[in-house]
């Protein structure tokens, strides 16, 4: 029954259509000229066939019944029925512009597309209030005949008729968009459906996607800002304020930050940001900005007491930093976080000689990383004294990565190899920090005026085992100009001064990839070639190369063993009372048991005539080094 239903409609239709169509004039392919009685046949016949293809009779009141009762059908599910009623409508009525398109729409329903379009594409001609789905169904019925001009054309009918507001539509028309690779109309369409939507997150990733592409990065912020507008997701705020810094907006990406009253892991992350780019011109103005939100709009939490203390630690506030990382660590959820506050709290405790509160601290960070930092458990063994703990460890820890190889079999070559040159570093790494332990025993030995020959001995083989480590490291990783400058220095602590001032000029032309820290770097070749004066153009060197360092701290305090440097190169120069001022700047306790300092100052207040202070000066030397021949020799004179 619905079959017979439906094709009835379509011949009905068709022939319909075909008859408004048959008066229109025929293309002839070529032949002889028509003739005087072929012409009046030919009109003939059109004559005839207009009377036999009469307009189609309406009657209205048939076709409004059926059409009530085919709507009452359909409500209740019985669609067999209500397409016999659909039928009757359209016999009763093939005019109706409605009735046609309700026609169109149910064949399309069942799958006959070209029918369809045939209908729709009459039943567009009729005259009647036209609505959305009417373009609509012929946009789709274009779409599926491939004919994209004419399904475009009428899905911006569509569009325009229903002023964009028809989510359905929107989104037919964003697949077929799609299909046809029109990006920049996409986006468009995309920027209206997604409010309609509530920024659905698999709609908001594709218009991401499209605008990344299309490098529209301003867009992208403003996607960000209307998805978070809209849906209150701070994850989305997040990264409008991430996409805010990468543009260098970064005064709206503050005034963002500026407004929020809450705290989770997105505020965290937004205060973060724009601490990192404020800390770029200033990080004493980021700690400001910090505190600011910390006390002043109370937004606390362990991560930013974390950051508080990282902050504060870098401006040498480190009491305030203790307490923090200290608050930090009651409620630490992050285990990186937790296990780099207690490196800083170790760190410390080495500075403040709390050797036993630094181990402390460094096995708590192994603990929390579950065993997964033993390389900075044995550095603070070795900075804490305790050497042989850190050996064995070091040991147990070189011999797993030297013997590692990677489970045949379960990986590609490829992978195989990227995961032996992780181990090769990870075993490089364990030399370096097996070589700074042996160097900072070493220091420990010579810088201990009572050390006799035997301990002075197994300093200079410690040193010679540091080397070993790091030209092995060389052979793994010739570029690297850490390794070099650790070798410099080491050697130049051996005596090897030629060797070690090679590896310096090295490191003074080589490009800087962000591996040294260059003040540093100039500022001890440069001082290393003062304290030997083999002559006036290695002195003159190194009073450039100190002067060098201490340019590049613009912005910031002078380092004080930088000072002392520059004061000693003037003291070799004869320029005493220009190296009595500079020492005068050096105004930190920690120097108080600094035994070079003291040893520096003594020499310049007595080449200053300040005989009085250089008795101060090498008494409190010896205090720390009884045995310093300079010292007892000008105090048995003065």
């Amino acid at each position: 029954m619905f079959r017979g239903g439906l094709w009835f409609i379509l011949s009905l239709a068709l022939a319909v259509f075909f008859t408004a169509c048959s008066s229109a004039p025929r293309k002839d392919a070529g032949g002889a000229p028509l003739t005087a009685a072929d012409s009046a046949a030919i009109k003939g016949a059109l004559q005839n066939s207009e009377k036999s293809q009469a307009a189609p009779v309406q009657n209205l009141d048939i076709a409004h019944e059926s059409f009530i009762r085919a709507m009452e059908m359909e409500l209740r599910g019985e669609k067999s029925l209500a397409e016999i009623f659909w039928q009757r409508a359209f016999e009763a009525d093939p005019e109706s512009r409605y009735l046609s398109f309700a026609v169109a729409e149910r064949v399309a329903a069942h799958g006959e597309d070209s029918a369809a379009l045939v209908l729709a594409q009459r039943a567009n001609q009729l005259k009647g209030k036209i609505n959305p789905g009417q373009y609509e169904l012929l946009a789709k019925l274009y779409v599926k005949a491939g004919i994209a001009d004419s399904a475009r054309r009428y899905f911006n009918l569509a569009l325009d008729s229903s002023r964009y507001q028809d989510m359905t539509l929107l989104y037919d028309y964003s697949l077929f968009l799609e299909a046809v690779q029109d990006k920049k109309e996409l986006i468009r369409v995309y920027d209206l459906l997604l409010p309609q939507v509530n920024y659905i997150s698999s709609l908001f990733q594709r218009q991401l996607n499209l605008l990344i592409d299309a490098q529209k990065d301003s867009a992208v912020v403003e996607l960000f800002a209307k998805g978070y507008e809209a849906t209150g997701d701070k994850k989305m705020l997040l990264q409008q304020v991430q996409g805010l810094i990468i543009q260098k907006r970064n005064a709206e990406a503050r005034a963002i930050v500026d407004t929020l009253s809450a705290v989770s892991e997105y505020e965290e992350n937004m205060i973060n940001l724009v601490l990192l780019v404020i800390a770029k011109d200033s990080r004493a103005d980021a700690l400001a900005f910090l505190r600011k939100k910390i006390y002043t709009d109370h937004l606390e939490s362990p991560v930013l007491f974390y950051f508080l203390a990282n902050y504060e630690y870098a401006q040498n506030e480190v009491d305030s930093a203790k307490v923090h990382y200290s608050k930090a660590l009651e409620g630490l959820t992050s285990k990186p976080f937790a296990a780099q506050a207690c490196r800083a709290l170790a760190g410390i405790a080495l500075v403040e000689k709390k050797k036993d509160e630094a181990v402390a601290y460094a096995q708590r960070a192994d603990s929390t990383l579950e065993g997964g930092d033993k390389d900075f458990l044995a550095m603070t063994y070795g900075f804490a004294g305790r050497y042989q703990q850190a050996y064995y460890l070091l040991d147990s820890l070189l011999g797993v990565w030297s013997n590692w190889t990677p489970m045949m079999g379960i990986a590609d070559s490829a992978s195989v190899a990227q995961v032996n040159q992780e181990a090769q570093r990870n075993y490089r790494h364990l030399q370096h920090t097996y070589a700074k332990i042996l160097v900072v025993q070493a220091q420990e030995i010579e810088n201990d005026g009572k050390a006799d020959s035997l301990k002075l001995f197994q300093a200079k083989e410690a040193r010679s085992k540091a080397n070993l480590f790091w030209e092995s490291m060389l052979m793994g990783d010739s570029t690297s100009l850490l390794i070099r400058f650790n070798m410099a220095m080491n050697l130049e602590r051996m005596g090897e001064y030629d060797e070690s001032f090679k590896l310096f000029e090295y490191l003074l032309t080589a490009p800087d990839r962000g591996e040294l820290d260059r003040p540093e770097m100039y500022n001890y070749y440069g001082y290393s070639l003062i304290e030997l004066n083999r002559n006036a153009e290695e002195l003159d060197k190194g009073i450039m190369l100190v002067d060098k360092a201490l340019s590049l701290e613009k912005g910031k305090a002078p380092s004080e063993a930088f000072l002392d440097s520059k004061a000693w190169g003037l003291y070799r120069k004869g320029k005493f009372e220009e190296a009595l001022s500079v020492m005068q700047q050096i105004k930190s306790e920690s120097f108080k048991d600094d035994h070079v300092y003291w040893e520096h100052m003594g020499a310049i207040q007595a080449a200053a005539g300040k005989t009085g202070d250089a008795v101060k000066s090498y008494k409190q030397l010896l205090k720390l080094r009884p045995n310093n021949a300079t010292a007892k020799e000008f105090l048995k004179k003065h």
